[in-house]
């Protein structure tokens, strides 16, 4: 091959090069632009189901669908992605309890088949976005659906993210058979997932979880006291359950219950007592759970911890002076001893935490 001849062949590999990126950048900004396109026809169909006489909102005040809601056709797939997310906007924004038992009723009877059979597709998003909106929308009639599918999914970790999805689904639905999945979300869910799972329980769910506590596997178990204290349960049984958790050998488990009673702000005779006793032993209690029984005493407020309170300014860990010291100065008379402290204490950490707190103290009243 002559020199022209090979120039001409590595032009022509250049120009169909050259060719191959322009005709995909072309399907690239053309497909772009008809998302963009279809983007802006969803929107523009929000906008008319959002206005105060749209059929949506007639649905929502009459609680009657007209055939205007549910219309077929031409355009019938951008009108339910549009419906669907004014349903979802709705639902994000506050509607009333009687709007959003509604727009449950509508999206069972009007989605439930795509959600189906979107949940047997091959593509993981579309899959996901299935469980969402089952989720959202509380859709139980496809309760057996989504147990198939659990029963069906791989063992590989990489299915994880749909197995906690499908779980959490479940738990949202309020079935009982999440129980089921207990321990094998305890081995495969990170705690954030567990809670994910247990806090849309409600009821009866939420009973059992409370009632069949020692029987819960360890990790679910502590998320379990972790879901209390963040929905401000208190009831009761709650209140039993954390002063029974206080007596835990499971380290972690008691530091959590100490943790969700300083928050409930009150406790037994009884528990109190134990309460006492342990922060007697001093530096034998680890520092997490000394902390803990410092922030408890402090909400609790009973004259017999504030001696301890005074102690643990003293204490080696600078987080259970500091808490000690701010739970002391919500006692009465509290500031006055540490004042005292701050004056007269031996140890030179316990002087400079008592200063720290005073100095706060003002700070806060002069800013108040």
């Amino acid at each position: 091959m002559t020199d022209s001849q090979f120039l001409l062949v590595v032009w022509i590999g250049i120009a169909v090069l050259v060719l191959v990126i322009l005709l995909v950048l072309f399907y690239l900004v053309e497909r772009k632009v008809r998302r963009m396109r279809h983007r802006r026809q969803v929107e523009q169909a929000i906008a008319l189901f959002a206005a105060p006489k749209s059929p949506l909102e007639n649905y929502l005040r009459s609680g009657d669908p007209t055939r205007k809601l549910n219309a077929s056709g031409s355009g019938e797939g951008l009108r339910r992605e549009a419906l669907e997310e004014a349903m979802l906007d709705r639902l994000a924004v506050g509607a009333s309890e009687t709007e959003r038992q509604r727009i449950y009723d509508f999206a069972s009877g009007y989605f439930a088949e795509e959600y189906a059979y979107l949940l047997g597709k091959r593509r993981w998003s579309d899959r996901m976005n299935a469980l969402l909106h089952i989720e959202k929308f509380r859709i139980g009639g496809l309760k057996e659906q989504l147990l198939a599918r659990l029963d069906a999914i791989g063992e590989g970790p990489r299915t994880d993210d749909e197995r906690f999805l499908l779980v959490r689904t479940l738990a949202s639905l309020q079935a009982e058979e999440t129980f089921d999945y207990l321990d094998m979300g305890a081995e495969r869910f990170s705690e954030l997932q567990l809670m994910q799972v247990l806090r849309p329980m409600r009821g009866d769910l939420a009973e059992r979880l409370i009632r069949d506590f020692d029987l819960l596997p360890p990790r679910v178990a502590r998320c379990v006291l972790d879901t209390l204290r963040l929905g401000n349960v208190r009831t009761t049984e709650v209140l039993e359950l954390l002063e029974r958790c206080m007596k835990s050998e499971d380290t972690e488990t008691r530091i959590r219950a100490l943790k969700a009673l300083a928050n409930f702000g009150y406790m037994s005779e009884e528990a109190a007592d134990r309460l006492e006793a342990r922060m007697a032993e001093g530096d034998a209690v680890i520092w997490p759970e000394r902390l803990m029984h410092a922030r408890l005493a402090g909400t609790v407020r009973e004259e017999r911890f504030a001696a301890h309170l005074e102690a643990m300014m003293a204490d080696p860990s600078y987080e259970v002076r500091r808490e000690a010291a701010a739970s002391l100065s919500n006692y009465r008379g509290g500031l006055d001893r540490i004042r005292q402290v701050a004056e007269n204490h031996p140890d030179r950490f316990a002087r400079d935490m008592a200063v720290e707190i005073l100095e706060r103290r003002a700070y806060e009243r002069n800013v108040v």
